[in-house]
């Protein structure tokens, strides 16, 4: 796992352009690795991550996702799953929601009808 560094040299001013950069390179990663896709994915992964406190990454997420750690790791895992099913057509909701995070089928369901208004297999039937 990609260990990030925080410069310390940043000066007040600069917060946050500091929390930003910061952000996004905790983004990056999460997103290069995939390590949204791993069900047990948390917040103490996060702060191996970016070396940084609990308290941290939880203003670092809600300012600059507008949501939850929780409500992040789900966007990025439900993007992932549109993904999915656009390449595999034909593989089973299970399938999807397993190779996309969820270790619960009913959760993918809820998040995905939560989102995109439908279930995920009347998403499937749409042309």
């Amino acid at each position: 796992m990609k260990l990030l560094m925080l410069d310390e040299n940043f000066s007040s001013g600069q917060v946050e352009d500091k929390e930003k950069a910061l952000f996004y390179q905790i983004h990056r990663v999460i997103v290069e690795q995939q390590l949204f896709l791993d069900p047990n994915f948390s917040r103490s992964q996060v702060i191996k991550i970016g070396l940084i406190n609990k308290n941290k990454v939880a203003k670092l997420v809600r300012k600059y996702t507008g949501t939850n750690l929780n409500g992040y790791i789900n966007s990025l895992r439900l993007e992932y799953a549109f993904r999915w099913m656009k390449e595999h057509p034909d593989a089973p909701i299970k399938a999807v929601a397993l190779s996309c995070g969820y270790s619960n089928v009913r959760t993918f369901y809820r998040q995905f009808m939560n989102r995109c208004g439908q279930t995920p297999t009347q998403s499937k039937e749409e042309p």
